[in-house]
This record gives structure tokens, sequence and C-alpha cells, in this order.
């Protein structure tokens, strides 16, 4: 057996982490936009003794830390206990992850393992959740990991997510901006995300330090409000600007490229939480070499 899911990626422009006892509800308030890239998992099933095999771009992964810590093995262990009926020990699982996104990079990446494992296993095992319910393991394993607060609800919702309550699909609520369908020049009917990495930031180093969230905290509690008054892109990316600069997360390298993106585009700024400078374009050109350019995904995750 065998099932394809694609999660695009989620790139978050400003948040606010939002704490709950309950993982389902925990999570963060904020904007974002989603990519055509990301990540497509192919899950094969078949009769086994419980091995798991986990790839990632054809590579076997070899962990360097306890593989329950790693989200792809973090979500199915959430399934196991939840369905515990489950033959698990007569199953064989090989999980291939296909990402086109930079790791650690502020793409969500960590969000498209997790929905693409909960999603493929639920659907193969004909599991008792729809798919918000399975999504919603997949941000149960995020969030208990740290590797990301609100990426899966922006996966799942596309286009331009606007999250306004925290939480796991099914638990949290999301709006999207609607003139995300602007129409480009080439007259496709999107907009374009061009991107430029240097490197990477473990995003929960960030989430585990309190006084960065409660700077972080501080700066966006009014920005929500802010979009919502104004939901316009240029309006998002001018807030996701502030907020990168005032909670100084902003790298000194990413801020000269955002300059330079800036007019060029609709507004640009840094990925949350990533070494990268994003910008949102009618044109898929920019000055800036070595640019990544996608389009917008207004699918959401999705079985293929």
């Amino acid at each position: 057996m065998q099932s394809l899911v694609f999660a695009p990626s989620h790139i978050t422009g400003f948040f606010e982490v939002i704490g709950h006892p309950n993982p389902l509800i925990r999570g963060s308030k904020g904007a974002g936009v989603v990519l055509d890239r990301g990540v497509l998992t192919r899950l094969d099933m078949s009769e086994g003794n419980g091995e798991i095999i986990t790839k990632i771009n054809g590579k076997n992964q070899n962990y360097d830390f306890p593989m329950e810590d790693s989200v792809t093995y973090k979500t199915l262990n959430l399934l196991k206990k939840q369905f515990t009926k489950v033959k698990w020990d007569e199953i064989k699982i090989t999980i291939q992850h296909m990402i086109d996104v930079p790791l650690e990079s502020g793409f969500g990446a960590s969000a498209g393992f997790a929905l693409g494992t909960s999603i493929g296993v639920s659907k193969l095992l004909e599991l008792p959740l729809t798919f918000n319910q399975a999504a919603a393991v997949a941000h149960n394993a995020e969030v208990e990991l740290k590797t990301g607060m609100g990426d899966v609800m922006g996966s799942v919702i596309g286009g331009f997510p606007v999250r306004l309550k925290p939480g796991a699909p099914g638990f949290g609520e999301a709006d999207k901006l609607l003139n995300g369908h602007k129409y480009a020049e080439d007259g496709d009917g999107s907009l374009f995300v061009i991107s430029k990495t240097l490197g990477t930031i473990e995003t929960a180093s960030i989430l585990t330090d309190p006084e960065m969230t409660y700077k972080v905290n501080s700066v966006a509690r009014d920005m929500l409000q802010k979009l919502l008054m104004n939901p316009q892109i240029t309006n998002f990316m001018d807030l996701s600007l502030e907020f990168s600069q005032k909670t100084g997360l902003i790298d000194p390298e990413i801020r000269e490229i955002v300059e330079v993106m800036r007019e060029e585009t609709m507004g640009a700024s840094m990925a949350m939480l990533g070494k990268t400078a994003f910008a949102i374009s009618d044109t898929p050109d920019s000055s800036v070499e070595g640019v990544m350019v996608a389009r917008i995904d207004h699918s959401g995750c999705r079985i293929l």
C-alpha cells in the first residue's frame, strides 16, 4: 500500500506564542504565506515486524539524537498511542520525504514531515480520523518537540493564512487574505515568493528562551488586529518587517538583502524562524543572486 501527501511550505511573517497545557490548543497567532514548494511524502506500508524506515531526499536518516525526538517518529508514536488496537508490530513502514526547500530556514519543513506522516498513515490504515484530526496529530508532534507552533495550520489553510486563534486544525481558528489571488504579469492568477537563505536557525532555541518569547509577544500583540483592519499583502509585509526589526530577530546580512528586495517587490522581511529573506512580488525577477522563486499555493496540504 502506498500514499502520497504534499504539504506546502509555510513562511511566518510575524507571530505571538500562546501557551496552554493541551498541545492541541497550544501554538501561536500570526500571519504568513504558503509556497507551492514543500514536502512530498511517499509512504509505503507492507507486512513486517514493526520496522520503520525514514528517508529524506532518498537518503536514510541516521539521527545523532534519539529517534523519538525526530518529528516523523514523534508523529508516528502519537498515532501508535492513540490507536493501540492496530497491530503495529506486524507492519513495515517506509516514509520517504522529498523536500525542495531549505531545512531549518523558516519554511516549516518539520510541519511538512509531520503532516505527510500523520495523514499518510491515517489514510493507509483507514484510521477513524478526519483530515483535520490527522493534521492535529502533526501539530501535537510539532509543539511538543518545539519545532514549530503554527506551521501545520498554515500549510493546511494555504494562501496567506491569518491564524486568529492558536492551536491545531479543528482547535485553532484561521482565515486568509483575500487578495492573495492577484494576477501576476503572466496571467496565471498567482504572485511569487522570492527568497534567499543564508543559513539555519534552530526553532527550539528561540521558543525555549523565556526572555525572547516575552519580547516576541510584546511586539506581536497588536499586529494581528492591525492586519485585520487592513488585510492587504503590502500591510502584511510591512508588519512582518516591523516585527523582525523590533524583536531584534533579523540578521544583519538578511537585513541588507531585505532592503534590496523591498525596492523591487510588494514588500520583504525575514522568515520566522530562519536565516532567510523573503519577498512577495508580481514578477519572478530579482537583482539578488541565487534566489529561490516559488508561487503561492492556495490549496493547502493535500493527498495526491
